[in-house]
């Protein structure tokens, strides 16, 4: 039993051992619920209940005897106000209320709180307590709380309302709303609160105010301390007179208090509601900041603003690595957690800020840079740190900037100028590269000892795989090769793999790399002319014009029995026929033609899109692949590409003329014509190809003009770019799907609605408890969908996201490894949707399957 009421009833038991009956008068009715439960050993317990005559009736029985009996007869009405109509019973027996005598008899409230709490609390609490209990804010409920906490009771009617007596608690719950408010009043516990929050954040509250004014001076006391605190002595004079906490107690506590608001997300939407309002009241996003103390501050949407704007202006004039750190620090941050558009100018920032500090190493490097093609081809493909990073960094911001919605006014003009010089720069330097890899690969002896050939790639790494077991053979068209590198990293996982590179057939175009993949290309391969402005392989005397002709000739020669299919019809998964075709076959040609045709389409919005999504395609195509039973698997592709912004007039060269069999705006391939300093001109003999042409290709980057073609996206020519090819040998480790039935999942969305392009969503999860499994969170993958369609494309995540793919990368908890790192991606509405919801799915990115119930969002975005 609760200490108060256990006094009180020991009370009662004393005088009914000593007297028989007792009559309880209690017209506060501050026991009407303990009597209720009141039991006593051998006794009667009788309650007045708006009739003395019925009260008379069930207790009389009970009076007829010479000895009074052992009864309690509760009347919740003053005495003086029963007009005596129980005189019998108070003369027979013993009165308890309010301020009876002797003491023992005194039933006031506040006195039986004194008596019952004083061993526990002390002289002290017991005062403030008779005082509250006076002023009506605690019941005996409320003190049998207090007793049970043995709290200070100076809070302790704080924390019977906000359950808390803790500083930090009270107040994060008085800030986020005024739920709390009417049960303050109700418990005239104003003083109270003012007196916490004042001693706990230093701060002044007028007495007099209503709470919901000192809510709003608290939540601006709060933030300022939070910012200014950080700039120390540059305050701006417009805020030097701002009150703020100046004790170091309460400059800890308002810090203290503002990281949690912000960081809880049940309460942080007030945080960003709050922190808006101060932001626009004070005119803080009109002052200029001094922004290097303030690169760990998040309190107002205006510091971040300031520090995106500070790097986009740094990284012009010189990029750094410490500001790439800081781009990828914040794009963790509050802010871009909580607007998705946030988030996706950092992820943004951060991509130029890789390609330019990339472009200055592989700049610096190609000053010393190996003059022999070997060791050229290292340095681009093979090292540690291989120059073809600079490619796969300026893939990553191209994507990230077709994915990105730039304001109408100037708001974005630092960033777009940023971009601008990251896609020069990167012209620039792989121009350079370019040129000097051009130069020494045209001067070699071909072939070139020391590096695979295209030509060889089925005779000596196919070939020997096909006895045993087996093999996949995946054609990918325009893989280019740093593609290929990340797309290897994603599968080292599943996959004990070796990536290396080979030299590709020129010219470095879809009908002649494909077909140096066949078999007997390397005994016998010469480019042809097939009429209309097209070339051709023959091998072996047969000349390969096209995909057709490709699959014929692999079936005849390849020495085993061969299936073809398309990397399409591999997902979401193999239908029957595939899957028969799968079995029945040792060797499995998967060809898949994506990149090429998403880039000679010429829509770069488009192609800039989806190219990186057939990373993904192929990352499950080859899962499936090794589902099926196929053990090694070794993908190819037949050249490689450029793609850079759309070319300028500036960049456009003559072609040669003369008889052209083949113009690209990367390579011309014909006899006669001319010859300027401007491209290289060659024949294909002297590049070890076997032809009756000549090949002309720009030394730089520079195209070639021509009708028709591409405005960004080429290939044909000999940069590195073009003409390193890749080539993977993958064998399965057969690794068991990771568990994700013992995960609960929580998404969270960023907003109730969709209102912009940009959509967030807070992936949480734990392991529940009756799991037997280990605890591995799988690479997840968020979408959005319409009518069963997605609609969006993955844009960028506080952690973990893979630019290649858009998958993520979910981590456990350092602090509780039963828990998933809460991480929030966003997502692009990638086009527009006329219906009113659209559904937000958790799917495991290597399998497809959906991991959580989709959420429902309304769409409330003018498109």
């Amino acid at each position: 039993m609760a200490v108060v009421t256990e006094h009180l009833v020991q009370l009662i038991a004393k005088q009914v051992d000593d007297k028989g009956l007792v009559v309880w008068y209690d017209p506060e009715k501050a026991y009407d619920a303990a009597v209720a439960e009141l039991t006593l050993p051998n006794t009667t317990v009788a309650h007045y209940e708006g009739s003395f005559l019925q009260l008379r009736k069930e207790i009389d029985h009970l009076l007829n005897d010479g000895q009074p009996p052992r009864l309690v007869v509760y009347v919740p009405v003053e005495r003086e106000k029963t007009y005596s109509a129980l005189i019998e019973l108070d003369c027979a027996g013993i009165v308890m209320q309010p301020r009876q005598q002797p003491p023992a008899c005194n039933t006031r409230l506040s006195v039986l709180a004194r008596n019952a709490l004083k061993p526990i609390l002390g002289e002290d609490q017991v005062g403030e307590i008779e005082r509250q209990v006076e002023s009506g804010k605690l019941s005996l409920a409320d003190l049998n709380s207090l007793a049970e906490q043995g709290i200070d009771i100076s809070t302790g009617v704080l924390k019977l309302i906000f359950d808390s007596a803790n500083p930090q608690e009270v107040a994060l719950a008085f800030l986020h709303s005024d739920q709390h408010d009417e049960e303050v009043g109700k418990k005239d516990a104003q003083k109270e609160l003012r007196h916490l929050l004042q001693i706990s954040f230093d701060i002044e509250l007028p007495a007099a105010d209503a709470l919901s004014n000192w809510r709003l001076q608290l939540s601006r006391h709060v933030l300022l301390t939070d910012l200014l605190t950080v700039l120390n002595k540059q305050v701006p004079v417009s805020l030097s007179s701002v009150p703020v906490a100046n004790s170091n107690g309460g400059i800890d506590a308002c810090i203290r208090l503002a990281r949690t608001w912000r960081n809880d997300r049940e309460v942080r939407d007030s945080y960003v509601t709050v922190a808006n309002k101060v932001e626009q009241e004070l005119g803080l996003d009109q002052l200029e900041f001094p922004v290097e103390p303030l690169t760990e501050n998040e309190t107002f949407p205006c510091i971040e603003r300031a520090l995106l704007i500070h790097v986009e202006s740094e990284l012009l004039k010189s990029a750094t690595s410490d500001l790439l750190e800081l781009a990828e620090y914040r794009l963790s941050r509050f802010w871009a957690d909580v607007v998705p558009a946030i988030q996706a100018r950092w992820a943004l920032i951060s991509s130029s800020a890789e390609v330019l500090v990339e472009a200055d190493r592989v700049g610096k490097a190609l000053k010393n840079a190996p003059t022999t093609v070997p060791a050229l081809v290292r340095a681009y493909a093979d090292d540690d740190e291989p120059w073809c990073l600079l490619d796969t960094h300026h893939r990553h911001m191209e994507s990230r900037k077709y994915n990105f919605e730039f304001a109408a006014s100037n708001d974005h003009h630092g960033l777009e100028k940023l971009i601008t010089k990251a896609e020069q720069r990167y012209t620039e330097v792989g121009s350079e590269l370019a040129k000097h890899f051009i130069t020494q690969f045209s001067k070699a002896k071909h072939p070139i000892k020391g590096l695979l050939r295209q030509r060889d790639i089925f005779e000596k790494q196919v070939k020997p795989l096909l006895g045993e077991g087996k093999v996949a053979y995946v054609w990918v068209d325009a893989l280019r090769f740093e593609m290929a590198r990340g797309l290897c990293r994603l599968l080292s996982d599943d996959f004990k793999l070796e990536v290396q590179p080979a030299i590709g057939t020129m010219p470095t175009i879809t009908e002649i790399g494909m077909a140096a993949l066949l078999p007997k290309a390397h005994e016998s391969a010469k480019v042809v002319s097939v009429g209309g402005g097209k070339l051709a392989l023959e091998i072996d005397g047969k000349v390969i014009k096209n995909r057709k002709d490709r699959v014929a000739f692999l079936k005849e020669h390849a020495g085993v029995k061969v299936f073809d299919t398309k990397l399409d019809d591999l997902l979401p998964k193999p239908a029957k026929k595939v899957r028969d075709g799968i079995q029945n076959a040792d060797l499995i040609l998967i060809t898949s033609q994506e990149i090429d045709e998403l880039g000679e389409a010429d829509n770069m919005s488009q192609a800039r899109l989806q190219i990186d999504g057939v990373l993904s395609h192929l990352r499950r195509g080859v899962r499936i692949l090794a589902d099926q039973g196929i053990k090694t698997i070794v993908l190819v592709a037949d050249h490689g590409h450029l793609f850079a912004d759309e070319i300028g007039e500036d960049m456009k060269i003559e072609a040669p003329g003369g008889k052209a069999e083949d113009l690209h705006r990367r390579v011309w391939v014909g006899s006669g014509g001319t010859s300027e300093p401007s491209y290289l001109r060659t024949s294909l003999t002297s590049l070890g190809i076997e032809s009756e042409f000549d090949i002309a290709t720009p030394w730089t980057f520079a195209v070639f003009k021509s009708k028709g073609g591409g405005r960004a996206y080429f290939h044909g020519g000999l940069s590195p770019q073009e003409l390193i090819v890749p080539m993977v040998v993958l064998h399965s480790t057969a690794k068991p799907s990771v568990q994700t039935t013992g995960i609960q999942w929580t998404l969270t969305p960023g907003t109730a609605k969709l209102t912009t392009r940009f959509f967030s969503v807070q992936i949480a999860g734990s392991q529940s408890e009756s799991s037997l499994f280990g605890f591995e969170p799988p690479k997840i993958r968020i979408e959005l969908r319409a009518s069963k369609k997605c609609v969006s494309l993955p844009v960028s995540a506080s952690y973990g996201f893979e630019d290649a793919t858009g998958e993520v990368n979910l981590k456990i908890s350092e602090e509780d490894n039963k828990r998933i790192e809460p991480n929030t991606v966003t997502v692009m509405l990638s086009e527009e949707i006329s219906q009113k919801t659209v559904g937000v799915y958790l799917l495991d990115a290597t399998t497809g399957v959906e991991l959580a119930a989709p959420l429902t969002v309304d769409v409330a975005i003018s498109m």
